[in-house]
């Protein structure tokens, strides 16, 4: 595969960079659309991303068909990338005093495992894979396929993302890969965002499906002003602690007020995140995970009475 490569400037100062986040990006924003299979550094040589046209090959039928019953999981803690102000308790605006914030509803999924954050202080598989054993092992081979890419093009990105997996149980991992923690999003265009969780010594991948006509989408870094409209089946591997977001979705799906599509809108385009979510290193087998949820849940309880 003919690859080619680009060394990305800084096109945006902080200042002009900041008014950009929580944002939806439009064209405008990008000077450079990758077009074919490239590698992009930044200015101090890091790789920002790599970009594989059609690299899920045939895998993108399974994907497609255990991933679009996914359609409709909606939630509204994803914070900046939803593109709205977030709320606190009672509706009221965002304020650090009033603990948990909530954002506009997007149809997004958390898959695979997750370690401690919030209520719960302890490792878990999420709620659908649990659930859905067959349907997530019938998605292993997408998800170790991605790997391997990630390890022939950023091999020293894998190579640490791979050391983090090797000091991580087993039973918090995707089989054959170094990922622990999979986000599907359904026809949801993000703000621009830094991804936050992750291993920072690691590498994000993003996987595209798409069914239907629509135009937009693209997945651009608004610092360096570069991005690419992700076709059906391409892999685009990325450091996603760079700003990053979609331009929007056209047309743009007719929504509620809570954000949630009504009706169809005639096209789908769901994006597939694969990373490793760096608190999982210190997790315990699943035996000892579920005995700590049980002391903490005790121990919450405890506290409530005695309050």
């Amino acid at each position: 595969m003919s690859m080619t490569e680009i060394r990305a400037r800084n096109s945006l100062d902080p200042a002009d960079m900041e008014n950009l986040v929580g944002k939806m990006l439009e064209p405008t924003d990008v000077d450079v659309m990758l077009t074919g299979p490239a590698r992009v550094m930044k200015p101090d040589g890091k790789p920002l991303c790599v970009y594989l046209p059609g690299a899920l090959g045939e895998l993108r039928a399974t994907a497609w068909e255990v991933l679009a019953t996914l359609k409709g999981s909606y939630t509204d803690n994803r914070g900046i990338a939803s593109g709205a102000k977030r709320y606190g308790a009672g509706g009221r605006s965002n304020d650090a005093r009033e603990g948990r914030t909530r954002g506009k509803m997007v149809d997004s999924a958390i898959i695979g495992s997750f370690g401690p954050a919030g209520v719960k202080q302890y490792c878990r598989l999420t709620a659908w894979t649990g659930r859905e054993n067959e349907r997530w092992q019938a998605l292993w081979p997408t998800f170790q396929h991605i790997g391997d890419l990630l390890g022939q093009h950023v091999p020293e990105r894998y190579a640490a993302q791979a050391k983090a997996a090797r000091a991580t149980h087993p039973e918090w991992l995707v089989p054959g890969t170094p990922f622990t923690t999979i986000t599907v999003n359904n026809t949801y265009a993000t703000a621009v965002h830094k991804d936050k969780g992750d291993l920072e010594e690691g590498f994000s991948t993003l996987a595209v499906l798409r069914k239907g006509e629509f135009e937009g989408g693209w997945i651009c870094f608004p610092e360096f002003r570069c991005g690419v409209d992700m076709q059906d089946g391409d892999v685009l591997l990325m450091d996603a602690h760079a700003w990053h977001g979609n331009t929007p979705l056209s047309p743009e799906p007719e929504r509620d007020l809570h954000g949630r599509i009504v009706g169809d809108p005639g096209f789908e385009r769901i994006s597939i995140v694969s990373y490793f979510r760096a608190n999982m290193v210190a997790c315990g087998s699943a035996e000892e995970e579920v005995e700590r949820a049980r002391i903490y849940g005790e121990n919450r309880m405890g506290a409530r009475v005695g309050e």
